[in-house]
């Protein structure tokens, strides 16, 4: 049974960076903040709706697998 990344805090539009990416070695998703290399280097010109969106896409993907949990 897959479990999702929600947590207890409401989603909003803070960075979910981690100060460790991993799009710089090639990847297109990071490892630590689950962004795409899109929504990385988008990030400062996103509203704070589209900010929530990348943020709630991220906090609905499964643990399973991955290398960064909210649990």
């Amino acid at each position: 049974m897959q479990r999702l990344r929600s947590s207890s805090a409401a989603i909003n539009a803070d960075t979910p960076c981690t100060g460790h990416c991993s799009t710089a070695l090639g990847d297109d998703v990071c490892r630590s903040c689950l962004r795409t290399f899109d929504e990385i280097t988008r990030w400062v010109e996103m509203n704070d709706d589209e900010r929530c969106a990348v943020n709630l896409r991220i906090a609905t993907l499964p643990t399973t697998g991955s290398p960064r949990s909210r649990e």
